[in-house]
C-alpha cells in the first residue's frame, strides 16, 4: 500500500491562501471588465423664465399622438452635430420622432400624466443631450412642473424632475446620470408667469447616450390653446358682419 500524503497545517494554509489570491485577481478582472454603471438620476435641474410664452388656456391632457408638430433636437458636445427632428403621432395615443444621423428613437404612449418618455439609442454615434420644443410654430403644449401648486389655472397634475427618471427601466453601458432644465415660461395672457410651465425641457447627459441604453423619464405636460393672431380676429369680425348684412336682407 502506498504511504497518502500527510496534510498538515501549512498544507492547508498555503491552499487558503492561493483561493484568497486566486478570488481577488477575479474580482479585480470582474471589476475592470464590466462597464460602470451610474446611480442614474437627475443630479441637477434648473428653470429659465427665457422668452415668456401666452397662451388663451389651458388644457390638462397632451398624449403621444397629440404632440404631434413639436420638434427634438440632440446633439455632440464634442462634434458638434445636431439632429432635429419632427414629431409625429404613430396611433390613436402615441407618437414619437427617430434620428437615423445620430442613431436615436424618442417615443411616448398614452397620457404624459401617467406614461414615460422612453429614449432609446439606435447605434455607436451616442447623443450627450436632448432637448423637445412644445411650441415651434404650433403652439402644442407645455411641459408641467408641480410647483408652485395650484399654478396656472387649468393644469392638473405635473412632474417632479428630480423624481421623473424611472432608474429600474433605464439602462447605461458606459454608466451616465442626467441634469434636466424647463426653459420658456408658458402663462396665460394678461397674467404673470406662475413658473410651473415650460415651452421646452432639455436633457443633458454626463457621459455619452450610446450603445443600447434607454431613459425612460416621466415628463407630464399639457396642451394649451394658442392666442388668435391679429388676422384671425379679422376674419372673424368680418364673418360676423357678412352673417348680420345677410341677416338684415332677409328681414327687409
Amino acid at each position: 500500500m502506498k504511504n497518502l500524503p500527510t496534510i498538515t497545517e501549512t498544507t492547508v494554509q498555503n491552499v487558503m491562501r492561493h483561493s484568497t489570491l486566486l478570488t481577488s485577481a477575479t474580482m479585480i478582472v470582474l471589476m475592470l471588465t464590466v462597464p460602470a454603471a451610474a446611480a442614474l438620476t437627475v443630479t441637477n435641474y434648473t428653470e429659465g423664465s427665457g422668452m415668456v410664452q401666452r397662451v388663451a388656456a389651458i388644457q390638462p391632457s397632451l398624449t403621444g399622438a397629440t404632440m404631434a408638430g413639436a420638434i427634438v433636437s440632440v446633439g455632440q458636445g464634442t462634434s458638434g452635430l445636431t439632429e432635429t427632428i419632427n414629431w409625429t403621432a404613430t396611433g390613436p395615443t402615441s407618437g414619437g420622432a427617430a434620428g437615423s444621423m445620430l442613431g436615436w428613437r424618442l417615443s411616448l404612449s398614452g397620457d404624459s400624466g401617467g406614461n414615460p418618455l422612453v429614449l432609446e439609442s439606435l447605434g455607436s454615434n451616442g447623443i450627450d443631450w436632448m432637448e423637445i420644443d412644445l411650441m415651434p410654430k404650433l403652439q402644442i403644449g407645455a411641459f408641467d412642473d408641480t410647483e408652485p401648486s395650484p399654478g396656472t389655472p387649468g393644469s392638473v397634475g405635473g412632474t417632479n424632475p428630480w423624481t421623473g427618471i424611472d432608474a429600474a427601466a433605464s439602462r447605461s453601458s458606459l454608466g451616465w446620470d442626467i441634469d434636466v432644465a424647463y426653459k420658456d415660461a408658458v402663462t396665460l395672457t394678461g397674467s404673470f408667469p406662475q413658473k410651473d410651465l415650460y415651452r421646452r425641457m432639455r436633457i443633458d447627459f454626463s457621459r455619452p447616450f450610446v450603445g443600447e441604453d434607454i431613459l425612460v423619464f416621466l415628463a407630464d405636460s399639457d396642451g394649451v390653446r394658442p392666442v388668435p393672431e391679429p388676422a384671425t380676429f379679422m376674419l372673424l369680425g368680418m364673418g360676423g358682419l357678412i352673417i348680420g348684412c345677410c341677416l338684415n336682407r332677409r328681414r327687409r
